[in-house]
């Protein structure tokens, strides 16, 4: 089954990234941890995560408002619109909300689980827009 344009190059994007951001949350464990604590404290920084999802997540909702064409189309919608919320979210929700939040995901207690799903997510993805052929 081949996919439009838009989500064969979406999905090697996202694919590639995911991937990669995975395999550096897997190699990085202990200064990762830091890092997300860090930055759960850092308003400016929580505006700068924010203001890239949402960019991210427009970009791709703006170009691939997909719901109908299959799972991989599905999942690159389903992506673009977790990173605009997300953003969204990361700007506006009070700082001790998203400390909560955080400490309700336990990411320093499982950061390998945390870490297998962009990279399950990647492996997809990936596969599916450079492997499966496209008419």
């Amino acid at each position: 089954m081949g996919f439009d344009l838009p989500t064969v190059f979406l999905s090697r994007l996202i694919g590639l990234a995911a991937l990669i951001l995975g395999a550096a949350m897997l190699i990085y464990q202990p200064p990762l941890i830091s890092a997300v604590e860090l930055a759960a404290r850092d308003r400016s920084a929580l505006f700068m995560l924010g203001a890239g999802g949402i960019i991210a997540g427009l970009a791709i909702v703006l170009t691939h408002n997909v719901w109908r064409q299959g799972l991989c189309p599905l999942v690159v919608t389903v992506v673009g619109w977790f990173m605009l919320i997300r953003g969204v979210l990361l700007i506006f929700l009070p700082t001790g909300f998203l400390l909560h939040l955080a400490a309700l995901s336990h990411f320093d207690d499982y950061p390998v689980l945390y870490a297998a799903l962009p990279v399950a997510l990647g492996l997809y993805l990936s596969w599916q827009g450079f492997l499966v052929r496209h008419d």
